[in-house]
């Protein structure tokens, strides 16, 4: 009878998907997958396969947060206006200067989608269900009469999508939360508000020290 195993797979995958996150795919070796999952060699070659398999694990559990955390964007109860700008205030806060790596995903979208066709598919599917996602907030904001209803809502989530992830990256490269925060701000006026819209962002944005 195998021995139980005395590890939460939850917790060593997340390990897994920081240390991969950090350093790539390509410049995670096993032993640095061993000293951040405390797991010994052996232990996750038997319960994982192997660093590539590990990796695909924490690349499906990242890509599940990263949709899941877009979709929550939908959810708040501020306007759709005001959940967007807290989004962009959010990711420059979060990632400016460096203060945290950009998402497993979006480092393997840049160093493994064109090489592996399983990594790219996965990266694909998450940023259409991203881009689905910040589409239907620019619907709810034209429902709520913030945004002119003529507004084409797929290309402003599609540029959403690109934007924020972009200041991710960017981010995670050293550029600053100050100069984040401004490019966050500017994109809105991309979004053709109307009057209530424009009333809606004349409060305070928050405390995002």
């Amino acid at each position: 009878m195998p021995r139980p195993r005395k590890f939460d797979e939850t917790e060593v995958i997340a390990s897994a998907s920081r240390a991969f996150a950090k350093t790539g795919y390509a410049g995670t070796s096993v032993d640095d997958l061993v000293a951040a999952t405390g797991l010994g060699r052996q232990s996750l070659y038997n319960a994982f396969g192997g660093k590539k398999e590990l990796f695909m694990r924490a690349l499906l559990s990242d890509t599940e947060d990263a949709v899941a955390a877009v979709e929550a964007l939908r959810h708040g109860v501020d306007s759709p206006i005001v959940r967007i700008r807290a989004q962009l205030l959010r990711v420059a806060v979060t990632y400016g200067s460096g203060r945290e790596q950009p998402s497993l995903f979006a480092k393997a979208a840049m160093e493994l989608s064109s090489q592996d066709p399983k990594v790219s598919a996965s990266v694909l599917s998450t940023f259409n269900a991203m881009q689905i996602h910040y589409r239907a907030c620019i619907i709810e904001a034209q429902d709520a009469g913030e945004v002119e209803a003529d507004a084409d809502a797929d290309a402003l989530g599609a540029f959403f999508l690109a934007l924020i992830e972009g200041m991710a990256i960017l981010g995670g490269s050293g550029v600053s939360r100050t100069n984040l925060t401004a490019v966050g701000l500017t994109s809105l006026s991309a979004i053709p508000l109307s009057d209530r819209g424009r009333h809606a962002l004349v409060g305070p944005a928050g405390d995002w020290s």
